[in-house]
């Protein structure tokens, strides 16, 4: 099985397809390069994160009683791991984080917004239209992979690859972009297996799976226990 997603979420999927009884092979389709967030940055009323990538550059210890709301119980998890200790977690998607958003800070307050470049603009509009003093700041930044790695591209073109991962729509664009056409062609004895129906969509662009698999709901453990139909 092929694992797309970067570090450093990569590790721990590996493991647990591991733990399934599956040979996870890594393939992390997108370069992660992260950014500083400038000292003088004001400390903020509340974080507010769309990706654990974004943990690292907000990392303060004196930010950590600030309260941070994050997409995903991974992130969430990961902010905990790192010192935060009020953390707040939307399971669906950034449109559930902003409603959280609107229901627990009714006062409103001044948000620290860390994305990846290019990321974000419409939710900060969003809260800033709802009364909320938002300070956007791009803490790292994503470039698509433009060939798969040697270990992933040998088992795709000998056959032993029965399903794929993949968490986000861009990296499920990466990964469509990064084929050669004997590549491509071997993916009708794939499953794949995408995290919401916005990845699924963008895995359907390209060529022909054996099947698209849409996890019940947007997170590791649901996308699990699609692998039962990759046997």
């Amino acid at each position: 099985m092929i694992i797309t997603r970067p570090p450093p979420g990569l590790a721990p999927t590996m493991a647990a397809v591991a733990r399934l009884g599956w040979r996870p092979i890594a393939a992390s389709m997108l370069h992660v390069e992260q950014l500083s967030l400038a000292p003088d940055t004001s400390r903020p009323d509340a974080i507010v994160l769309t990706s654990g990538q974004a943990i690292a550059a907000i990392n303060r210890p004196e930010w950590h009683d600030v309260p941070c709301y994050v997409v995903g119980h991974a992130t969430g998890g990961r902010a905990r791991a790192a010192g935060f200790a009020h953390v707040v977690t939307a399971a669906g998607t950034a449109d559930d984080l902003g409603a959280l958003l609107r229901a627990a800070l009714p006062g409103r307050g001044l948000l620290l917004l860390a994305v990846g470049r290019g990321y974000g603009l419409d939710m900060a509009q969003a809260l800033r239209a709802e009364g909320f003093c938002v300070i956007r700041r791009c803490v790292y930044a994503v470039s698509p992979e433009r060939h798969l790695p040697a270990q992933a591209a040998q088992a795709l073109a000998t056959g032993q690859v029965a399903a794929i991962l993949f968490y986000s729509t861009r990296t499920a664009q990466s990964f469509l972009a990064a084929l050669n056409a004997a590549q491509a062609a071997m993916l009708g004895q794939v499953v794949a297996v995408a995290m919401s129906t916005g990845v699924a969509n963008a895995l359907a662009t390209g060529p022909a799976w054996r099947d698209i698999c849409v996890a019940a709901r947007p997170d590791q453990a649901a996308m699990l226990a699609c692998l039962g139909e990759a046997r």
